[in-house]
């Protein structure tokens, strides 16, 4: 079961995570769009990347994306050639 920890966002976090939500979320087949584990995964990812200080919904939905295929092997992906 996952475990929420007590965070708070502002809402200019909020709205750049819903925007790389659901950016990736169009990226997506409807077979993987349509898988609740996928869905969390990604949104884990994001609010990971959130966490360590990625505010643009581009540069989290692109890392987000290539984490959840499978091309993005780090746990920082390539933010210091992004950012």
């Amino acid at each position: 079961m996952l475990h929420i920890l007590s965070r708070s966002y502002s809402p200019e976090a909020i709205a750049a995570m819903t925007a790389a939500y659901d950016r990736v979320r169009q990226s997506l087949s409807a077979r993987i769009n349509g898988n609740e584990d996928v869905m969390q995964s990604l949104a884990l990812i994001i609010l990971r990347h959130v966490d360590q200080g990625e505010s643009d919904p581009v540069r989290l939905s692109d890392v987000a994306f290539r984490e959840l295929a499978g091309s993005d092997r780090s746990a920082n992906g390539d933010r210091a050639a992004t950012g």
